[in-house]
């Protein structure tokens, strides 16, 4: 199988065999990757926890590859601070378990100024989820540390505790890093997210290094504000097709990332800046997260969007993608492609949704969804080719639904909730 199949199947065993024992680093990084981020997945009856642990300890310290040393333990950090601290103390022959939080903290803090790499990466993974304001001194003198996977860490340990402090140090660093250390300290600003944090990223939003705006608004979409959409809006009329497409996944990263408080009023946000902003820039970029993105949160965000700001030139694009997407495995994704298609009412989207609904070879949950969307745009056509179809459909739940969408159209019909 697969390395996709193995995680789809939830499969902790072979996944720990590539991880031990394939010949091909990126094969035993990708494995340490999935394992990961199962995490919920391990314990009691699935897969024992501890073997799953110890696999990714071992693998954080006699792999040959510095990628999979990492992502081992970036693993082990989804699984806890107590997965986290084994790997501690089997490096450093310490023991974790019985020590206070605070000693834990200056011990892992002594542990940034290890000779291995991997301990003080594990060590400021542990820092941050301890979250103690007193070690951001000793994180923010290591952000020169001359290991770029050690200072990624070390950004993202500062984002996790969330203090004002490190700011001014990691706002210099965004402009001097590595692409891969830079994107993790914008990703820290947006976190800490106080004004001069903020203002950092807007600044650099602007910046003339394509890179920098590229990666300002990659870290913009994690705000959750209205003040982040007007910038993101912005970037979709940026000169660089990296930085417009970013922009609209942030965007769209947005609206998931924005408190239920404000959730609302960012979302009319959004949908007015898009309204304004050119077709192409807007809506091709959410036909591509519909096609290609396995993101929930995305693809949600994108067929929700579609339906609200396609217009006459982009609409069969528009309607084709959110087609394809009523199938989805995610019931709510296919819930808001449903809804939006109702929105994009014209062409022969009646006639399309209505073969649809007849073709006894496509999936059930499609079928379904498209009735839910006849019933909304239905006319005449649709009356007398579903009054025939409730007829001989053998499925029950297609019957349910189809009456319901003839009780919609005037048509004789029961009447069933949305998606029955």
């Amino acid at each position: 199988m697969t390395l996709f199949e193995l995680e789809r199947n939830v499969e902790f065993e072979q996944l720990i065999e590539h991880l031990e024992g394939s010949s091909n680093s990126n094969i035993r990084r990708r494995s340490a990757e999935i394992l990961g981020s199962l995490e919920s997945e391990a314990g009691g009856n699935r897969y024992p926890r501890d073997e799953v642990i110890d696999a990714l300890v071992d693998a954080s310290q006699t792999d040959d590859a510095d990628e999979v040393r990492a992502a081992a333990i970036d693993a082990l950090d989804q699984y806890g601070q107590d997965a986290l601290e084994q790997f501690i103390g089997e490096i450093s022959g310490q023991d974790l378990d019985e020590i206070a939080e605070w000693k834990k903290a200056k011990v892992l803090a002594r542990g940034l100024q290890a000779d291995r790499p991997e301990l003080r990466m594990a060590a400021a993974t542990g820092l941050g989820r301890i979250g103690e304001d007193n070690v951001v001194r000793a994180l923010v003198n290591q952000l020169d540390d001359p290991d770029p996977r050690v200072r990624k860490r070390i950004a993202r340990a500062l984002g996790r505790i969330e203090s004002p402090e490190p700011v001014p140090a990691l706002s210099k660093r965004l402009h001097e890093d590595q692409y891969g250390v830079r994107v993790e300290i914008a990703y820290a600003l947006a976190d800490i997210g106080t004004d001069n944090a903020l203002r950092e990223l807007v600044d650099v939003a602007d910046d003339e290094d394509e890179t920098v705006r590229r990666i300002a608004v990659d870290a913009l979409g994690r705000l959750g504000s209205v003040e982040a959409v007007e910038i993101l809006a912005g970037a979709l009329r940026d000169d660089s097709d990296s930085v417009r497409r970013t922009a609209m996944f942030s965007l769209v990263q947005l609206l998931s990332e924005a408190p239920a408080s404000a959730s609302h009023k960012v979302r009319e946000k959004i949908v007015g800046e898009l309204e304004q902003a050119n077709a192409s820039e807007a809506i091709e970029p959410l036909i591509e997260i519909l096609d290609r993105s396995s993101e929930t949160a995305q693809r949600r965000n994108a067929a929700w969007l579609l339906g609200r700001i396609a217009n006459e030139e982009y609409r069969q694009a528009a309607q084709d993608a959110l087609i394809d997407t009523l199938a989805d495995e995610d019931e709510m994704t296919s819930k808001f492609a449903a809804t939006s298609l109702s929105l994009l009412e014209g062409g022969d989207l009646e006639q399309r949704l209505l073969d649809l609904v007849e073709d006894d070879i496509r999936d059930e949950e499609m079928r379904v969804k498209a009735l839910f969307v006849l019933g909304k745009i239905g006319g005449e056509q649709s009356r007398n080719r579903l009054s025939s179809f409730v007829d001989r459909t053998e499925s029950d739940r297609l019957r349910k639904r189809g009456f319901s969408a003839l009780s919609k159209l005037g048509g004789a019909g029961a009447m069933s909730g949305d998606f029955a």
